[in-house]
């Protein structure tokens, strides 16, 4: 595979403020997307998840702009500001570089099959964009995953077909990704990416012998974690040449219509 040919569908940039990270900035994570051979990366913000993206979207525009149209970005939608956030999202509509919605029902505190989220699938529906989700799986020691259990999606997945539906992190490890296993063979809109600290034994070959490889994306979680550490578990995986272009590649350019203007 040549160089700048893989797309990272699931990184960070700004301060977290809850965690140690201590290299957030857009221009860190585009010198190692050099070194790495990443062409275009899809990046939420962590203001944006505290606040809401009314504040944000600017600001993300710009980080756009300055990448040289390298950092795509995704709006946050909160729950608890909605009608801030939907003026937010009417407004980036016609902006460049923003292509999705990013949800996170465990920070939020609100279950992922809430109502409060349906004017955020709608918008989606009407507009042909993706919408990425936080997923994990039931935690004792981090009790609020339980709002993102990847079953709880499943109310919304069915009334809004179309909206190309990702769950982040294939649902954490354990019952979460059986889940997610589960949706992206049951509904063709749903998918998966490979983001977070889960560091199954074989992972990338057990994916690809259960789902669709057309189903699995390649994200880092950039700045929590090395690009390099979930890379290297795809590059040298023992899947088809074809399948790890897909995962690095092909299916961000499928989901997120990367190069394709959504309609307004």
């Amino acid at each position: 595979m040549s160089s700048a040919f893989i797309i990272d569908a699931h990184a960070h940039i700004g301060r977290p403020g809850m965690f140690f990270a201590p290299e957030t900035e857009p221009d860190t994570l585009l010198k190692l997307m050099d070194q790495l051979g990443i062409e275009r990366a899809i990046c939420m913000d962590h203001l944006s998840i505290h606040e809401g993206c009314e504040r944000t979207l600017p600001m993300l525009r710009d980080v756009f702009e300055r990448s040289g149209g390298r950092l795509y970005y995704l709006a946050v939608f909160s729950p608890k500001r909605s009608s801030g956030c939907m003026a937010a999202l009417k407004q980036a509509m016609i902006w460049p570089g923003f292509i999705g919605l990013k949800i996170h029902p465990s920070f939020h505190g609100v279950p992922a099959e809430d109502a409060r989220y349906e004017p955020a699938w709608r918008f989606a529906a009407e507009r042909d964009m993706p919408i990425l989700t936080h997923s994990w799986s039931v935690s004792d020691y981090n009790p609020v995953q339980q709002f993102s259990t990847p079953a709880r999606f499943e109310p919304f997945v069915k009334k809004f077909p179309k909206v190309r539906f990702v769950l982040g992190h294939a649902g954490g490890r354990g019952t979460g990704r059986h889940e997610t296993v589960r949706m992206a063979r049951d509904y063709e809109n749903v998918f998966l990416d490979l983001a977070g600290d889960i560091f199954c034994y074989r992972l990338i070959e057990s994916l690809v012998d259960s789902v669709p490889a057309e189903k699995i994306l390649f994200g880092s979680d950039a700045p929590w974690l090395d690009p390099r550490s979930r890379l290297s578990h795809v590059l040298l995986a023992d899947v088809p040449a074809s399948a790890k272009a897909k995962i690095l590649r092909e299916n961000a350019l499928h989901v997120y219509r990367l190069g394709v203007k959504s309609p307004c």
